[in-house]
């Protein structure tokens, strides 16, 4: 055989899947006649019946199932590597972040990528909920955590500490002594660490006044910039605010955060090229950040 009758075996293995010509001319949008044709064609090069009647209906013959079983796991095997092909050359990015993390880190950086690949066209999708990398359309994600995510790739980006901020310009001054924060209002977020950091600045935790629980890191934040009150910062977040003095740091006393920024990906997508150019760009930005390249 010369050259494979790629029309008729595609049209045979739609009806053998089937066991429906009508419905495989429906799915290849042909008519039933056209599949009627290239079956019979088939069957003429093959020199074996495929298809025997049965009933009202048709079924395979041996020859055809097997034929149809080895075509069918062909052509699943030639769309898996037409998918990883099109990746490949695929120039979108769909990357999931945290909101606080997107706002406060990592929007302000990104215009760096967009210079250093203009060819990636970057979707951005925000939010608190984990999404599942095979489900839900999303090639990376970068999270916050202790790095447990079974059946992902999963790679260390930063750690963090945890610190006292406040805006220059609070009402009343800002402290100058530990004791001074029982006479403010101090702002909290979902993790409420103002235990741990309090048990490491050697103070009780009774007694100081807090306001409203923020869940937003990036919102807490601002409302600290904004005078709302003194906010135990996480340092990634707000190393910007405090560079342009938005915000100041209060005191030396910090703690570490128990859970670190990762990347993740699906195994066998890692190495794709559009994933590959921004996890190489992300890690060349936070050893710039941090002074340290992350392994």
């Amino acid at each position: 055989m010369d050259r494979l009758p790629l029309n008729a075996l595609r049209a045979f293995e739609a009806a053998a899947r089937h066991l429906s010509l009508s419905r495989a001319a429906e799915e290849l949008h042909l008519t039933h006649g056209a599949i009627s044709h290239q079956v019979k064609a088939l069957e003429a090069v093959l020199g074996t019946a495929l298809f025997q009647r049965q009933g009202r209906g048709v079924g395979l013959t041996e020859p055809g199932q097997h034929l149809a079983e080895a075509l069918s796991a062909s052509f699943l095997r030639i769309n898996e590597a037409m998918q990883a092909v099109r990746r490949q050359g695929n120039s979108t990015l769909t990357i999931s972040v945290l909101t606080s993390f997107a706002a406060r880190w990592l929007v302000p950086r990104l215009e760096r990528f967009h210079e250093a690949h203009p060819e990636v066209v970057l979707n951005m999708r925000t939010g608190k909920g984990l999404v599942d990398l095979r489900r839900d359309g999303v090639d990376m994600g970068v999270r916050v955590g202790k790095g447990n995510y079974p059946g992902l790739d999963t790679r260390f980006l930063m750690s963090e500490t945890l610190y006292v901020v406040a805006s220059p310009r609070l009402a009343g001054g800002l402290p100058t002594t530990l004791e001074d924060l029982r006479r403010y209002t101090l702002l909290r977020d979902s993790f409420d660490d103002w235990a741990i950091w309090c048990r490491a600045a050697g103070i009780d935790v009774k007694g100081l006044r807090f306001g409203t629980a923020i869940e937003d890191s990036s919102v807490l934040l601002e409302a600290a910039a904004n005078g709302g009150g003194i906010a135990l910062a996480r340092s990634v977040l707000a190393a910007d605010d405090l560079a342009s003095g938005r915000l100041v740091r209060l005191f030396d006393v910090e703690v570490p955060n128990i859970f670190s920024y990762w990347t993740v990906t699906l195994p066998e997508r890692q190495d794709e090229a559009a994933i590959a150019k921004f996890r190489a760009w992300l890690e060349a930005e936070v050893a710039a950040f941090t002074g340290r390249v992350p392994v």
